[in-house]
């Protein structure tokens, strides 16, 4: 688990976000109260709200309710991988756009200015075709979720 918390701690990303991360990717029942990750992560509870209300807005974990109980549970969401990989990737896209708009505008200028720019644009403009691909591979294959589980397995 602290492997997980390190590898999203590089990732910009708070350790203990990250034990929970790795926590909730393999606890039994998937959803865990504050208190229970604060027990078994041996952690204050103070760390774990402030973790956990980092995590949420992420929409890689969700707070939920049980029905009849005040406290809120915390789970991953099955499909959050995928979209805050896509939503990374993105960027992509949007760069490689912005690379073909430089390159407009500079049109009429001398090839040893466009260069450097032309070389980033091929990077992207091959990337984002590969990534189109990608994605559309994933799209068809991914298992998926029964609505009746609460977005919580196939």
């Amino acid at each position: 688990m602290e492997e997980v918390a390190v590898a999203f701690e590089q990732g910009g990303l708070p350790r203990m976000a990250g034990r929970i991360i790795g926590w909730l990717l393999i606890c039994e029942p998937p959803e865990q109260t504050s208190d229970q990750l604060a027990r078994v992560l041996q952690a204050s509870k103070g760390s774990i709200s402030s973790s956990t209300r980092l995590l949420v807005p992420s929409g890689l974990v969700e707070r939920m309710s049980q029905p009849g109980e005040r406290r809120d549970y915390f789970r991953l969401r099955n499909e959050a991988w995928a979209e805050l990989v896509r939503a990374r990737l993105d960027q992509v896209t949007s760069f490689r756009e912005l690379t073909q708009r430089g390159l407009t505008l500079l049109a009429d200028d001398a090839p040893s200015r466009r260069a450097r720019l032309e070389d980033v644009s091929s990077f992207y403009t091959w990337l984002d075709a590969r990534l189109a691909d990608l994605w559309t591979a994933w799209d068809e294959q991914r298992p998926r979720t029964d609505p009746s589980k609460n977005g919580q397995g196939p």
